[in-house]
């Protein structure tokens, strides 16, 4: 091969060799930031994969809790003093017109559903907070000059008292007469909001699309820390279980001093007559005397928290004995925010929700008296 020709082809070969370094370097900083990019979508899809895992046993546990409760309350008979899990269990005297009232002989172990925090016997980072429905201020159900009593009590002032009071009145009602203060189809469509249900709230959160009640803040503070307000489908009023704020709305000539009185007094016994709230609150009573109930009712508001995720799950909860298709039902279902921790604050570790392996669900064999204490 000529001279020039060698030449030509080693300084060909050495150019190649200058840009196939580069090359290879390039194509393996590529390959390493793919490496790099496929690590960190790994990474990701793997704490996707466990959250949604934990959130997926989250809510398993949440439902077996529920479950277990539908079944307590299937099973269990209620008294003044809650509902009754112990094992001394026996029939209560059907001539004995005192024990009929008052309920259930003394099991030796009860719920309490007045809001009380209970930790679950078989995982202990779960919460449990049973309020009976019935110690709640029924939106559906209230008397106005309760609902005027309640609203006073938040400070509210008297014009706009007035104005909440009609406005939710015209909200649940069947017709489309608009109150002096309340508003209707009309009013709603000229605010751009929609138009008045006409029929019962859902929850008491759906309160919050009646005009005026949105803005409401002090009673939604309220809620978000335990539950004040029901929607509850059933009757009556339970004074063994409602907070104080429920008390003063219900009870006329009730001040936060005797609601005080009345909570200590309940603590020690609970109530098993008008006669014996009467005489701890210092009331005389003038209501009708049949709006009062001392055992819970068939509707509990109930609050799950894990203390784990902080995940805050409060949802209401009915039993339907007569249906025979649906036993129970969840009226309503809504996550708390994690900054209301008030079930958590008042937290009393000796307080445990069984587990229905813990109890004897057999009747005991009992005298036939209906004792109380």
């Amino acid at each position: 091969m000529p001279r020039a020709a060698a030449d030509y082809w080693d300084e060909r070969h050495e150019r190649a060799k200058g840009f196939i370094l580069p090359l290879t370097l390039w194509m393996i900083a590529i390959i390493g930031l793919l490496a790099a990019t496929l690590n960190v979508w790994v990474a990701g899809t793997v704490a996707n994969s466990r959250s949604l895992a934990q959130r997926t046993q989250l809510v398993l546990t949440q439902a077996n809790f529920r479950n277990e409760l539908v079944y307590m309350l299937g099973t269990r008979p209620s008294s003044y003093r809650g509902l009754e899990i112990g094992p001394k269990i026996g029939l209560v005297d059907s001539t004995d017109i005192n024990a009929l009232m008052v309920g259930a002989t003394d099991s030796g172990r009860t719920l309490k559903f007045d809001g009380r925090s209970y930790v679950a016997e078989n995982d202990p980072n779960m919460i449990l907070a049973i309020q009976d429905g019935a110690g709640l201020l029924n939106l559906n159900a209230t008397a106005p000059q309760n609902m005027r009593r309640a609203l006073a009590a938040l400070n509210v002032p008297e014009p706009r008292i007035n104005r909440l009071i009609d406005t939710l009145m015209d909200y649940v009602d069947e017709d489309d007469l608009t109150r002096l203060a309340g508003a209707e189809k009309a009013q709603y469509e000229r605010l751009g909001l929609l138009p008045p249900a006409n029929g019962m709230l859902l929850s008491p959160l759906e309160a919050q699309r009646i005009i005026g009640w949105d803005s409401l803040d002090a009673i939604w503070e309220s809620e978000m820390e335990s539950p004040l307000l029901t929607t509850c489908q059933s009757p009556g009023f339970n004074l063994n279980s409602a907070p104080p704020r429920v008390l003063i709305a219900n009870i006329r000539g009730m001040t936060q001093d005797k609601a005080d009185l009345v909570l200590a007094k309940r603590a020690q016994k609970p109530f098993r007559n008008i006669r014996e709230f009467a005489a701890a609150a210092d009331i005389l009573i003038t209501d009708e005397p049949f709006f009062y109930e001392f055992a819970p009712g068939r509707c509990v508001v109930v609050d799950m928290i894990d203390r784990l995720s902080e995940q805050h799950l409060r949802f209401s909860l009915t039993l339907e004995p007569r249906s025979q298709t649906r036993p129970w039902r969840v009226d309503y279902a809504t996550r708390i925010p994690t900054q209301y921790r008030s079930a958590l604050d008042r937290l009393d570790p000796q307080n445990i929700f069984p587990t229905p392996e813990s109890i004897d669900l057999s009747p005991g064999r009992g005298t036939g008296a209906g004792t109380s204490k």
